[in-house]
């Protein structure tokens, strides 16, 4: 029973996301190829062992059995070592332009895949926190983090953070997310006046910076799960838990931790409800090993929908905004300001992919988004066997106006797959590591 609810809430989740974006992708390869009559010789729908196929037109369609997305084999992808000319379906009998555009062709149903996930999001609506597109005013600082040796009280509204300008909470977690073990200077507002002070920001485990800065004080109680602790000891939807044990409660973080490491320990809640501070006396219950009282912790939240149209144009805007970050990212993954266990490997995204589908199929919809746009931008980079290392090697011989020597292009393959496995390798790793032992 154990394995089939792993399977339903995180394998189900993780084969349906990635699955369909490596899908996607490898149908953009297709597509483009078939256009070009290009011989595609193999359209699989996952890998390893086929469980049915049928040939139609030349290709092989498959269906295998491991539910990973899929893959496409062109005919004729590498010269013949033999010297012999290539067939007219060979990749390689067509000209250089046709062989970029189904190697770019990947990427752009990637980022098609992103911008029409995004919109039917935007259509529909989704939960977001209600504060994340207001000014960035503080409600509450964590006093038992470095933020509370800065000069940040309730009440300051931030201006700009790093030299850059903070118009909403979202733009200023971005900076925060984005800077772990760094002390950034902050311009705040207070009394009218503008003050000046310095924020060091903590790293959590994946080596990305930790909010400590709220925009409330307390956390607020979500759906209650019937009959577990929570429900019984009087808590209500709607309440906010001020502090447990005479420790204020900052961030969700902070409460589920803290409720986790007390299993079958009798905790002081202080809540407040309409106005009022009452305090209960909750037993987590011991649910192997983690202590739970049952009950969702949440902010309060508001749905967003929008016009097709409407919905169509922060898709756009939303979609280079994430483009942007992923290249921050990189950028500063190169330069070392952030750790490679920022990265998420399989683990990391079963982990994620199977917390968000508990949400509903639209947040679902959206981290599909999200790792589409990722999948698109990190296969155009200029590494083979990756596609950018496939584009760059034609872009060179496009400049040159002659094909690269073979045992050149096998040398940078070689190459460029040892530092492929070499990254993914430690991402694993980490990924491991952090995931299993904490």
């Amino acid at each position: 029973m154990i394995w089939i609810s792993w399977l339903w809430e995180y394998a189900l989740p993780f084969v349906a996301v990635l699955g369909s974006v490596v899908l996607f992708h490898e149908f953009g390869h297709y597509v483009c190829a078939k256009a070009f009559g290009i011989t595609v010789e193999v359209f699989s729908i996952g890998f390893g062992k086929k469980i049915v196929s049928f040939v139609r037109r030349g290709t092989e369609y498959r269906i295998a059995w491991i539910p990973l997305g899929g893959y496409v084999k062109l005919k004729g992808e590498t010269p013949d070592e033999s010297g012999a000319a290539p067939d007219p379906g060979d990749m390689t009998s067509r000209p250089r332009w046709q062989r970029f555009l189904v190697f770019v062709m990947g990427a752009v149903f990637n980022m098609i895949t992103a911008f029409v996930l995004m919109t039917v999001v935007f259509f529909h609506g989704i939960p977001e926190p209600s504060f994340i597109d207001q000014p960035p005013v503080i409600g509450a600082v964590d006093m038992e983090s470095p933020a509370a040796e800065s000069d940040i009280r309730p009440g300051d509204l931030i201006l700009s953070f790093d030299g850059e300008p903070v118009e909403t909470w979202n733009d200023l977690y971005l900076g925060i997310l984005l800077n772990p073990r760094q002390t950034k200077e902050i311009v705040l507002e207070r009394d009218g006046r503008q003050v000046t002070t310095s924020l060091t920001i903590e790293a959590d485990r994946n080596e990305t910076g930790v909010r400590t800065l709220y925009p409330y004080p307390g956390v607020m109680v979500g759906g209650l799960q019937p009959g577990w602790p929570a429900e019984e000891a009087g808590l209500r939807q709607g309440d906010w838990i001020a502090a447990i044990d005479g420790v204020q409660m900052i961030g969700i973080q902070r409460l589920v931790e803290t409720i986790n490491a007390a299993a079958g320990r009798p905790l002081e809640f202080a809540v407040d409800r309409e106005g009022e501070r009452l305090t209960l006396t909750i037993i987590p219950r011991d649910d192997g090993g983690v202590g739970r009282v049952g009950f969702a912790p949440s902010f309060p939240t508001t749905i967003r929908s929008y016009p097709l149209v409407e919905s169509m144009r922060r898709s756009v805007s939303k979609n280079i905004k994430d483009m942007f970050i992923v290249f921050d990212v990189l950028g500063r993954a190169v330069r070392g300001v952030l750790s490679i266990k920022t990265f998420s490997g399989p683990i990391d995204i079963i982990r994620i992919s199977g917390a968000v589908a508990r949400q509903g199929i639209v947040p679902l919809m959206q981290l599909a988004a999200f790792i589409s746009l990722q999948l698109g931008i990190i296969n155009l980079m200029p590494i083979p066997p990756l596609d950018g290392g496939h584009l760059f090697t034609i872009t060179i011989e496009g400049i040159i106006r002659r094909d690269l020597p073979m045992q050149v292009k096998e040398r940078m393959m070689q190459v460029g797959f040892v530092l492929l496995l070499l990254f993914m390798g430690t991402v694993i790793f980490f990924d491991i590591s952090k995931n299993l032992f904490g």
